[in-house]
């Protein structure tokens, strides 16, 4: 049981059945908490909080054809009300801070047990913040000042959809590759790469791409 009171109210925003459907399994071992509405995109979600107002946003950023980023920050300005769990694939050492400053309360990878499901959300429900041990000890640590600030951090100037492309780019993927992930043009990803290299200073291709690896390397680094 996850809270002390009746009928929670979760929507569940992901494109994938296969992980609602694993949500329902998890939301189904308390009898406190339903799932009363599930979305495959954020349209759909946005509609739908007007008219089944929920207590929890179970959200998936990494749904195509939208920016998960940007629909939490939305939710949290115009319903602060709302609580957000980001529960995804998307990893947590690239995206959870992220997640955090636009909104959510949470995050938790899908890789997680039920029971860490259910002990997040009876932590947002109750009004505190939920990461693993290992984000909040890194979140902990910057904040002490034991990590150098760093105003060229891309994580702290880059837009979300810029940031997106830039993970990916150090992944290795090609502006093609990407604008089919995130089913974009591949001309809106390239401008995308413009802006990033005129906000970091950098002056070509293969330094964005060195950058880009550098910091995914760091982001993990630091949460060990």
């Amino acid at each position: 049981m996850i809270m002390a009171r009746n009928a929670i109210n979760i929507h569940v925003i992901d494109n994938q059945v296969e992980s609602r459907n694993a949500v329902k399994r998890m939301v189904e071992e308390s009898d406190q908490a339903t799932i009363t509405a599930e979305f495959a995109s954020y349209e759909e979600a946005w509609q739908g909080i007007s008219i089944a107002y929920p207590d929890i946003l179970v959200v998936e950023i990494g749904v195509r054809n939208g920016n998960g980023m940007e629909f939490v920050r939305k939710v949290r300005l115009q319903h602060p009300d709302v609580r957000i769990l980001v529960f995804t694939h998307q990893d947590e050492n690239l995206y959870a801070e992220r997640a955090l400053r636009v909104g959510a309360h949470g995050y938790l990878m899908k890789s997680a047990n039920p029971e860490e499901f259910l002990r997040a959300l009876r932590t947002i429900m109750r009004g505190d913040f939920y990461v693993s041990p290992a984000i909040e000890e890194k979140i902990l640590r910057g904040i002490a000042g034991q990590e150098e600030a760093d105003d060229k951090n891309p994580e702290h100037i880059l837009s979300n959809r810029e940031l997106e492309i830039f993970v990916k780019i150090g992944e290795g993927l090609s502006s093609r590759e990407i604008a089919a992930q995130l089913a974009l043009s591949i001309k809106t990803v390239e401008t995308h790469r413009a802006h990033i290299k005129r906000k970091l200073n950098i002056r070509s291709a293969r330094e964005l791409v060195q950058q880009a690896q550098e910091w995914i390397t760091h982001a993990y680094a630091v949460s060990k």
